[in-house]
């Protein structure tokens, strides 16, 4: 058995401890339902303006620090816990928004939906940066193989340049054209080509080229 010392100090070691629990829990209650309390107040005031809710909970909830509510409104409104509309009030040059409570299910399928739009833009921008990627990677192979090529060292025009070129023999019982034959042959260079290629057509090319060419 311990001295009367030891049994005080237990005691009191107890009440320090009964004395703490309460406070904790009020804390993390007024932590847990500040936010609860703003969504309650908005859903039996369906159509609330920011400044009515500021009222209401000036009133009904004044242990709500004022300056928390508008980030509040705002991060429920984030989670589909609200939704807003323009009342057509202004103050002070900005709009005025009025809320109202969406129910729990109904926020859960928007969040859902949100994050799956999200995701699918997400994959529609790599899949577009693979393809440019791709292009690029494509043009910078083919002006480094026309470069090396060096045909005649003339001015590249586009690949119908680098392909043998044959003439036709005219028959000496036709006379000769009197009026100069003007070429008409389309001009394109090899950045238009590969603006209208797809990855596929593009990895295509890239292997004619190589035949061509040659090439690691």
């Amino acid at each position: 058995m311990g001295t009367l010392r030891d049994e005080m100090s237990r005691v009191l070691n107890e009440w320090d401890k009964q004395d703490q629990q309460p406070t904790q829990e009020k804390t993390m209650e007024k932590r847990v339902t500040a936010t609860q309390k703003l969504i309650n107040i908005i859903a039996a005031n369906p159509g609330a303006t920011s400044k009515e809710i500021y009222k209401l909970v000036a009133t009904h909830h004044p242990e709500i620090t004022m300056g928390n509510v508008s980030s509040m409104l705002t991060q429920l409104t984030n989670k589909y816990l609200l939704s807003r509309k323009e009342s057509g009030q202004v103050s002070q040059g900005k709009t005025i928004y009025a809320y109202t409570a969406v129910p729990e299910d109904e926020a859960k399928a928007k969040r859902e939906e949100a994050d799956r739009k999200l995701k699918a833009a997400q994959a529609r921008m790599e899949k577009a940066r693979q393809i440019k990627a791709a292009k690029q990677a494509a043009r910078e192979q083919l002006d480094k193989m026309l470069e090396e090529a060096k045909v005649d060292n003339q001015p590249r025009t586009g690949l119908s340049d680098l392909l043998p070129q044959t003439t036709a023999t005219i028959p000496t019982v036709f006379p000769a054209p009197t009026t100069a034959i003007h070429n008409t042959k389309p001009t394109w260079s090899a950045k238009e080509v590969l603006d209208g290629l797809n990855v596929l057509q593009a990895r295509e090319l890239y292997g004619e080229l190589k035949q061509i060419f040659g090439g690691n």
